[in-house]
């Protein structure tokens, strides 16, 4: 019997051993290392009205097969840059307003390796995981150069040179979200996380203070971009009424 009880027990731990070692579909991942995407938005010394925006998508995915009427809980990370820097230059009055806007976010959704199933989209949809929009604004005097008496009453006159104000801004963070696909059908699926990096950049001159004999000029600029990424899939059996689609309730 102590022979027997050994044997089962040596059984047991090679085949626990075996099951680690080989091929798992209850786990999925797939990681990028460099920078992927990025965006930038450019408005130089701009004097009247002016705007731009630049866009960037790419997606990576990671392959799992899935038993019927599990769900697969999804992980998205990712290092995200933004770049904000305005800036306005001016005199006698000019005055300004310079914008900056950067971005970026993910979606989730699982596509069918062959002819089973349909697409999904992983809730909750789309997710913003980091932004920013940077606005300056300014009425600018200028800095006086010189001066000089111009009559016998003692009046004066001035030059001046452009006052010039800026604000810039950077980040780098790591940021993480989690998606839900319930209920999907039996096969075998391809996670794509489908990023995407927006930058944008406007400039508006306030031209009632140009009319009254002010100068100014306005700068923009905007920068978003994906660096490392991280997507890890799992396949999960959610608790009866444990995946819920609710809103915040004010206590």
């Amino acid at each position: 019997m102590k022979y027997l009880f050994k044997s089962i027990v040596i059984f047991s731990v090679l085949l626990a051993t075996s099951a680690l070692a080989g091929p798992s579909a209850k786990f999925a991942a797939t990681y990028t290392k460099g920078i992927g995407l990025g965006s930038v938005a450019v408005i130089n010394d701009a004097t009247a009205d002016a705007s731009t925006f630049d866009f960037d998508a790419g997606y990576t995915l990671a392959r799992i097969k899935v038993p019927q009427d599990k769900e697969l809980l999804v992980g998205v990370s990712a290092d995200i840059g933004l770049v904000t820097d305005t800036s306005i230059k001016g005199k006698e009055g000019g005055a300004a307003k310079a914008i900056a806007g950067a971005g970026a976010g993910v979606v989730v959704f699982a596509v069918p390796v062959g002819s089973h199933g349909s697409d999904a989209i992983a809730e909750p949809g789309f997710v913003i995981l980091n932004s920013r929009v940077q606005a300056l604004s300014a009425t600018l005097g200028g800095v006086i150069d010189a001066c000089s008496v111009v009559d016998d009453l003692g009046n004066v006159e001035c030059t001046f040179t452009d006052e010039e104000i800026g604000l810039a801004l950077a980040t780098m963070s790591a940021n993480h979200f989690n998606f839900v696909l319930p209920d999907m059908d039996q096969g075998e699926y391809d996670l794509v996380a489908f990023f995407v990096t927006g930058a944008g950049a406007s400039v508006n001159i306030d031209e009632a203070s140009v009319s009254d004999g002010g100068s100014v000029s306005a700068s923009a600029y905007a920068l978003a971009f994906i660096g490392k990424t991280m997507v890890t899939v799992q396949q999960v059996r959610a608790a009866k009424g444990g995946i819920i689609d609710a809103d915040i309730v004010e206590p």
